[in-house]
């Protein structure tokens, strides 16, 4: 078989090592931390919860769906943080942002 042949988008991703591994293997790390976060906060918060991940600082960056989630999540910055360093033991700190409209979808 040539180094030239097409390969499937999943032969990619599942080469160890890849960039492309990388990336999902950075994409479902990033899942799994919100979902954990989400879970551990009242239902009415979790749902307005985007998505979270943790930048390069070791700060949990947490993105709500508008500003008034946001304010409400910054009073749980505590309940995060624990949250967080339950899964990312190296997290020093939270920020909380309004996500853009395209990270709402």
């Amino acid at each position: 078989m040539s180094t030239n042949d097409p390969k499937s988008l999943s032969e990619l991703i599942a080469k160890p090592g890849s960039k492309l591994d990388r990336l999902a293997r950075l994409a479902r790390s990033k899942l799994q931390l919100t979902e954990h976060i989400r879970n551990g906060l009242p239902a009415e918060l979790a749902a307005q919860m985007i998505h979270c991940s943790i930048d390069d600082d070791q700060t949990l960056i947490v993105r709500a769906s508008t500003p008034e989630w946001a304010t409400r999540l910054r009073f749980e910055t505590e309940c995060l943080l624990r949250l967080s360093r339950a899964r990312a033991p190296e997290t020093r700190s939270v920020k909380v942002r309004v996500a853009h409209p395209a990270d709402a979808h």
